[in-house]
């Protein structure tokens, strides 16, 4: 039960948080940031933007009175956090991320959705696909990846095989591929296999010619939840996408069992659902756009933890990062 203590001043709150998070937007539309990694006057900035003088210093105060950049005498400059994650000019620009989020999960209209109804069309598929933009979501969300999903992945398989190698790795509907590329990496020896629908898959393969995997790893195209997979993996990394399973869920686990060499591990992230859809929060917010419009996708971790176990695997070992949750299984 929520014991947090609600006043007249936090829903008012919700009010300036709302302003804030608008004005942020604007910011990264217009590319503020990017002009902002040394010190520069507006005029400066106008110049090279050409966006008007005066509205841009309003702009850009209302910037530094909610601590996003700062200003020095009538100079502006990012954040040491602002030119990490927020400038282009950082391989881990995530503004681009961000963006697409927060248009990919906005709640514009929820009045008519919630009086009206989901699309009838969507609801009737109920495909993902149908609802996102898997393309744009695997190119934009590489750095959010090398951020946060690489590294605890890198340490745990590196625990795993302290004494030996994998020698075959599947990145399963991965789409940019990354996991799978870096484990790859992380194993010299191994053999990779990116699977991703085709339209996603271009983006896998820019990234392992990029890596020039080309000779180790191979992209397939198709349908994870239709087609064939393969066999003979050591590990399968499986990263928000057993959800998709749903109404395939006990069929499908067979399949990455049977995909798997003997004590082969599956590197499973999920969303974390409580049996009850209540937590975690920022996730049922996250989707609850796509549920509005007709998606029935998510599974409760609960469910997922017993049709694995069901299917003859053993838990190895769980962990959290961020919303998400991450548990490995080993057949």
């Amino acid at each position: 039960m929520n014991n947090k203590k609600l006043t007249a001043n936090t829903y008012y709150k919700m009010v300036t948080d709302h302003r804030e998070s608008q004005l942020f937007f604007s910011a990264l539309k217009l590319d503020i940031f990017s002009c902002l990694d040394n010190r520069i006057s507006i005029e400066e900035i106008a110049d090279k933007t050409k966006y008007n003088p005066r509205n841009l210093k309003l702009l850009l105060n209302a910037l530094v009175s909610i601590h996003l950049i700062e200003k020095h005498q009538d100079q502006y400059v990012n954040t040491e956090e602002g030119k990490f994650y927020l400038s282009k000019s950082s391989e881990y620009y995530i503004g681009d991320a961000i963006l697409f989020r927060n248009e990919m999960m906005s709640l514009d209209n929820i009045e008519n959705r919630v009086k009206f109804g989901p699309d009838k069309i969507i609801a009737d598929h109920n495909q993902g696909q149908k609802v996102y933009d898997f393309t744009k979501l695997a190119k934009v969300c590489i750095p959010e990846i090398y951020l946060w999903r690489i590294e605890p992945l890198i340490n745990l398989m590196n625990k795993i095989y302290q004494d030996t190698e994998p020698s075959k790795i599947l990145d399963l509907g991965g789409g940019s591929g990354a996991m799978g590329i870096e484990l790859c990496k992380a194993f010299p020896n191994a053999k990779g296999v990116i699977f991703e629908e085709p339209k996603v898959s271009v983006v896998a393969e820019y990234l392992v010619s990029k890596n020039n995997l080309n000779s180790r790893i191979t992209v397939q195209k198709g349908d994870f939840i239709k087609d064939d997979i393969g066999n003979g993996y050591d590990i399968i990394i499986a990263s928000g996408i057993i959800d998709f399973a749903k109404d395939h869920l006990n069929n499908f686990i067979k399949k990455l069992y049977d995909a798997l060499n003997k004590n082969g591990i599956i590197y499973l992230i999920t969303h974390g659902f409580s049996e009850d859809y209540l937590e975690p929060s920022e996730t049922i917010l996250g989707w609850l756009s796509s549920h509005l419009d007709g998606l029935d996708l998510l599974l409760p971790d609960k469910v997922i933890q017993d049709a694995m176990m069901a299917s003859g695997f053993r838990l190895y070992k769980q962990d959290k990062s961020g919303n998400h949750s991450i548990k490995v299984y080993q057949k």
